[in-house]
């Protein structure tokens, strides 16, 4: 396994270093210290053909300037807070009266401490920040550190783990959008996705949890068996930006095409997935216009403003213990699935 590194760009005089890891069988997976950003992952497909299967950009001024959180570790809290409000405390409004993926500048834009860590089975980066006491309204001063691992079965590994001077909020997630066609030849509609969940969260227009978890049995948003995205968006035309309650943290996506699989095993409470549709945007992504189903995210975390609903759980974190949460990603390819 090797790893070598590249200056990228500056931001605000800082250097920014896109790392690239690569197994003993030739697989990339690359990442940056901006934001902690995967800027891409190079696997397989069933003929041998190794290509990129998550959606970015090619330079940091695109990422700095046009990236809907491509790849970024997004936080210190992924999702929306209702009017912005915990408590006493007043957080930043950046989606009307929202506040959203931890405010304006938040984890996905600053540029982490990072250096490159190996051990037996696994060549990787760990990357460091300290939010500091205030940071769009959050108490406390937080230290992070992520680390993205990559092994020779494929597998990226991700950990996160927090510690905090004063109690405040914490529910970070990873925001990449996946198309395992490679190189996003086509779009997502002929992947299918599983996921462990016997109940979704309802949402309001303004796509914040209303408190009432609801079955998924008889609606659109039924994934415990293998679904076609094509037919399940036919179903809900608007698309899913939608959290679902994990029952035992597996969530599996497959492209027919390709033959690739992506199994997701975590930790965390829930999953919002998040379908790209209607996201018809002006900047290029592998040398084509953003528009609806080029990927689809999936993020791990708990359940969005559960700072609202005590049902949900709590994503409250207290001085004194480490907080930790993992996710793992694991590609892999196969002729059909059964």
């Amino acid at each position: 396994m090797e790893c070598s590194k590249l200056v990228y760009g500056y931001k605000d005089r800082k250097e920014v270093i896109e790392y690239r890891l690569v197994n003993d069988q030739g697989n990339v997976f690359r990442c940056l210290n901006y934001g902690a950003v995967v800027t891409a992952i190079e696997v397989p497909d069933t003929s041998g053909q190794i290509e990129n299967v998550v959606l970015g950009f090619n330079n940091l001024k695109d990422y700095m300037e046009d990236s809907p959180y491509f790849g970024a570790i997004v936080g210190r809290v992924a999702g929306r807070i209702k009017h912005g409000r915990w408590g006493k405390y007043q957080l930043s409004k950046n989606e009307g009266q929202n506040h959203i993926h931890g405010g304006s500048q938040n984890f996905s834009q600053v540029v982490w401490d990072s250096e490159i860590i190996t051990g037996a089975d696994y060549i990787g980066v760990l990357f460091t920040h300290t939010s500091p006491h205030d940071d769009n309204g959050y108490p406390g001063n937080l230290k992070v550190q992520v680390r993205y691992y990559w092994t020779n079965d494929n597998c990226w590994k991700m950990e996160i783990t927090a510690v905090t001077d004063e109690t405040t909020l914490f529910n970070p997630t990873n925001h990449t959008y996946f198309n395992l066609s490679g190189n996003v030849k086509r779009t997502i509609l002929e992947h299918t996705l599983q996921i462990s969940s016997d109940t979704f969260a309802e949402t309001d227009r303004d796509k914040c949890p209303t408190g009432r978890l609801l079955f998924v049995e008889g609606t659109p948003f039924d994934f415990r068996k293998p679904v076609r995205l094509g037919h399940a968006i036919h179903e809900q035309p608007s698309g899913y930006d939608t959290p679902f309650k994990l029952t035992s943290g597996f969530i599996q996506l497959f492209d027919d095409g390709s033959g690739r699989k992506l199994t997701i095993q975590t930790d965390r409470e829930a999953v919002v997935v998040f379908s790209t549709t209607g996201m018809d945007e002006e900047y290029l992504v592998a040398g084509e216009n953003m528009s609806s189903h080029r990927g689809i995210a999936l993020e791990t975390q708990e359940l969005p403003d559960a700072v609202h609903h005590p049902q949900f759980q709590s994503i409250v974190i207290h001085p004194g213990r480490t907080y930790t949460y993992q996710t793992e990603y694991h590609f892999s390819v196969e002729d059909s699935l059964s």
